[in-house]
């Protein structure tokens, strides 16, 4: 460049040896004067754009005046070029002053600016330098070399702060320009790589732990300059172990709430939730995202409910009150009862308490239930123990009176078979009565339990079949049949035998009592190898269907005109159904008043004999 600039000082020479001298032949002097003017103001100005020495400027103005000069005595026109050009502004040397002199002008005003914003720079790099020396974090100034592609080949370290060397125990003779590579593999033993950190993912910020300092240190990367960065480094140790320590007392907490068999929520004055801690949430199936951000209107309250939680939120804050409130939430696994307590927990929010109060409330339904079934049952049972007083007393007298009139010496044998058939009967009835009691009293003891083992179903079915039969008058209005679906003498499974005949006893007994007309039929049949379904049918008075469901109830008994007449206890129904239900089966009713009944259960058909059946 300063060659090139030394080469303007030669435009003089070449005008003179083109314009001026006598070494070749040129124009006349005033015909080439414009010329020469052009020239030398294309050196000026080369000289005002590039030149940083005024003193070459200055010299080269003067020359340039002396050649202009010059060339008009050379033309004798130095002065009678002023009335030659017209007007008086076109003057060769006018125009080289006016158009120099207003190239100075700017060219001051440039270096001025100039000189200015030096100063400014100057002064904000010292500023810079200032701020990155004091700096509290350790700050790193880095240079990045780039080749002809300008590819960035090599990062060099150009400074340090001073908390730089004191946080890393180097100083920066030891640091400058040298490799950054090498510096930072060297200072966090190759755990923070400054190449792909600038180079590659120019990350903001970032966290790493350096084992070796057995620090935290956030890094911050900017990038004022093409080929410049500045590493920030802070150290945040003190910091994440804060968090940790917050963390572990959140999790703490969270634990405790979560010990707690409540709900915990904490509700914005406008009825957002902001957070909550539940237990069961997999119960439940409440997902944060669900809850959080949302208000009281949108997870699923009634209008009327939330409108009415909305206004106790308003009232704690308002009154710091204590506010409770009962309200059911419908969930994915059914409906649950809560009881909701908020309470202020600063001047926008609360903290609702929500408990789990379904199995309160549900113990507390059962509760009362129980005890209006108790109330009913002593009741009934203080009623069965009156007609027991009743029932056993008429049988005894019967068979009292009856023994000794059976004593009397005159007595005829027609008699005689008459009173000894009311004897039996009444003992019959009286044998039934003290069983059915030993029953009832053994199944509220539990200490009934189903024996199984073999039984042959035919001679049982049979037997009870006998049973009831001897007791139908052969002048009566109804008959009992009896139907068996598998007439093998050896058919059976393994069931409690005892407790079966005792279940179909009470339930045939039943249908002779409140049968008058018509006929009885119960039996089995098989269910496809796998059960047997035993069944008694009647053509007797039925049960009212708003009674069905309580004549399994202990000593209920249904008002109608036979109970009214006769006596019962109310207990054979309570018992086969137990006794049903400990052989596996479950009893199932069906009737019409008026019209009759029929009543069935199915056994499980467990190691089967005999079930086969020949098909003609």
């Amino acid at each position: 460049m300063n060659c090139l600039l030394n080469t303007v000082f030669f435009i003089p020479v070449f005008i003179y040896a083109f314009y001026i001298s006598d070494f070749n032949e040129h124009l006349p002097f005033i015909e080439t004067i414009f010329y020469t003017v052009w020239w030398l103001l294309f050196g000026l100005l080369f000289l005002l754009y590039f030149a940083k020495n005024k003193t070459k400027i200055v010299f080269y103005f003067i020359i340039s005046i002396f050649t202009i000069v010059f060339q008009l005595l050379k033309a004798d026109g130095l002065f009678y070029s002023f009335s030659m050009y017209k007007p008086f502004v076109t003057h060769p040397l006018i125009v080289f002053l006016v158009f120099s002199g207003g190239s100075f002008i700017l060219w001051n005003k440039f270096i001025r600016q100039v000189a200015l914003l030096s100063d400014q720079l100057k002064t904000t790099n010292q500023g810079i330098n200032k701020v990155f020396q004091d700096s509290i974090f350790s700050l790193a100034e880095i240079k990045a070399e780039s080749d002809e592609q300008g590819n960035v080949v090599k990062l060099w370290i150009e400074k340090v702060n001073n908390a730089f060397e004191s946080s890393f125990n180097i100083n920066l003779h030891e640091v400058q320009n040298q490799e950054a590579d090498y510096v930072f593999n060297l200072l966090f033993r190759n755990q923070f790589d400054v190449n792909k950190i600038l180079l590659f993912e120019r990350p903001k910020t970032l966290e790493f732990y350096a084992e070796n300092l057995e620090c935290w240190l956030k890094v911050s990367v900017l990038k004022p300059e093409h080929n410049k960065f500045y590493l920030i480094f802070e150290d945040i140790t003190k910091t994440k172990k804060t968090i940790e320590e917050l963390e572990a007392g959140k999790q703490r907490y969270k634990v405790l709430l979560e010990a707690i068999p409540d709900i915990f929520f904490v509700i914005d004055k406008d009825g957002m939730y902001e957070d909550f801690v539940i237990k069961e949430s997999d119960l439940f199936k409440i997902e944060d995202a669900s809850i959080v951000g949302n208000t009281i209107f949108d997870v699923g309250f009634p209008e009327n409910m939330a409108d009415k939680i909305y206004k106790y939120i308003q009232n704690c804050i308002n009154h710091n009150s204590i506010e409770t409130i009962e309200y059911s939430l419908n969930t994915p696994n059914g409906t649950f009862l809560f009881e909701m307590r908020l309470a202020k927990l600063n001047s926008h929010s609360v903290i609702s308490v929500a408990r789990d109060i379904t199995r309160q409330k549900t113990a507390e339904l059962n509760l009362e239930k129980a005890k209006i079934k108790a109330e009913e049952s002593d009741r009934l049972k203080s009623v069965f123990l009156t007609n027991l007083s009743h029932e056993v007393r008429t049988p005894l007298n019967i068979i009292t009176n009856f023994s000794w009139m059976l004593a009397e010496p005159d007595l005829g044998n027609d008699e005689k078979i008459e009173f000894a058939e009311a004897i039996s009967q009444n003992g019959k009835q009286l044998l039934n009565m003290i069983e059915n009691t030993i029953h009832l009293s053994k199944i509220e003891t539990e200490s009934v339990t189903a024996k199984v083992g073999f039984c042959k179903i035919n001679p049982l079915v049979r037997d009870i079949y006998n049973q009831f039969l001897s007791q139908v008058p052969d002048f009566g209005k109804f008959k009992i049949n009896l139907k068996l679906d598998v007439p093998n003498p050896v058919f059976g499974f393994d069931t409690d035998g005892r407790l079966l005949s005792a279940a179909l006893g009470n339930l045939i007994d039943n249908a002779v009592k409140y049968t008058s007309i018509g006929e009885i039929t119960f039996g089995y049949e098989m269910i496809k190898n796998e059960g047997v379904k035993f069944f008694i049918t009647d053509t007797g008075i039925g049960i009212p269907k708003d009674e069905i469901e309580n004549i399994f109830s202990r000593f209920y008994r249904v008002k109608n005109q036979i109970n009214e007449a006769s006596s019962g206890s109310g207990i054979g129904l309570p018992i086969a159904q137990h006794y049903i239900g400990l052989l596996g089966g479950e009893l199932q009713l069906e009737s019409i008043p008026d019209k009759g009944t029929k009543i069935w259960f199915t056994l499980p058909f467990k190691e089967g004999q005999g079930y086969l059946r020949v098909v003609s």
